[in-house]
């Protein structure tokens, strides 16, 4: 892999008025996840689980479109009472998000099941059916371990499929609060200014325009923008790196930093409009292995893969 330093001089001046937060399209980033799943399948390396990827994002899109049925009122209750003036309104101590996100992780696991050939997936259908039997207190222990990313206080087959249904349940609410926020003009930094997550990655935009980085969030979907040559998880502007597996202009490259030794993937949109945040992500992981050999570690969270501590 080559490596440049990325210098903050060269970055053109961000001189027009910057929408600090882009609200989620649950709908939209699910229907287009899924299908970037099933594109990327079979060159993957990993077809087996893409194509379990791309049934289970499938779901998350039907229960996103469903907005006005009896099913989905079930599956998200009522509304939460949020407190905009508090400082990241949807982190998991914020506000009073009950159990209701259990409705979804049923409704995920119900509509998986029939999806799945018992013969070809006999160990999946166990771990589906044991994780719809759990007692909900713990399965409430499980999604706050989760939010506050120990992971590793969860069983690791059952995590896909408790943040999977957690995702859901946030960002069915998290845009009217993003549009909120997006209101006050004001600038974020590491984590989501809506729900306190990590992000998955970086994303180089074309539009509002082109060469805007903004941070996707790994569980509401929110994009929040953060200005380039800067670190994404302590906010130095030296030594920064650029990795990229062969040209400058590659669509997908890592930033490291020499400050605090994380890296973050970052996807330029603008050279590759099918990359999607999650998928491209995954898809990319040898770039990861490599950075990691050099002493780097990943301060992002990829809802595909939730492989490690926060």
């Amino acid at each position: 892999m080559s490596t440049a330093i990325l210098d903050a001089e060269k970055i053109p001046a961000q001189k027009l008025e910057i929408k600090t937060l882009i609200p989620a399209d649950p709908k939209a980033i699910y229907q287009f996840r899924a299908a970037r799943l099933a594109e990327l399948a079979e060159e993957s390396g990993l077809p087996d689980y893409f194509r379990l990827l791309n049934l289970l994002v499938s779901v998350q899109a039907r229960l996103a479109t469903e907005t006005n049925g009896t099913a989905t009122q079930s599956c998200f209750g009522p509304k939460p009472e949020f407190d905009l003036n508090q400082s990241q309104p949807m982190a998991q101590g914020h506000f009073e998000w009950g159990n209701y996100w259990q409705s979804v992780l049923l409704e995920l696991v119900s509509d998986l099941l029939p999806r799945l050939m018992p013969k070809n997936a006999p160990e999946l259908t166990v771990v589906l059916k044991e994780l719809a039997s759990t007692e909900p207190e713990i399965l409430q222990q499980y999604a706050q371990a989760m939010l506050l990313g120990h992971f590793a206080d969860v069983p690791a087959k059952y995590t896909l499929f408790i943040w999977a249904a957690l995702s859901v349940y946030w960002s069915h609410w998290a845009t009217d609060v993003a549009m909120a926020l997006a209101k006050t003009g004001e600038g974020h930094k590491t984590l989501c200014p809506v729900c306190g997550s990590h992000p998955v990655a970086s994303v180089i935009k074309e539009q509002p325009r082109a060469g805007l980085r903004y941070l996707h969030c790994s569980l509401c979907e929110t994009q929040w923008h953060q200005i380039r040559a800067e670190c994404t998880s302590c906010g130095e502007d030296k030594g920064v790196f650029l990795w990229a597996e062969t040209e400058t202009k590659a669509a997908v490259r890592i930033e490291s930093c020499d400050t605090c030794k994380g890296y973050t993937k970052m996807l330029f949109t603008d050279i590759n409009s099918k990359l999607e945040v999650a998928v491209d992500d995954l898809a990319t992981l040898l770039m990861d292995q490599y950075v990691v050999e050099q002493g780097y570690l990943a301060t992002t969270v990829n809802p595909l893969l939730l492989a490690h501590e926060q």
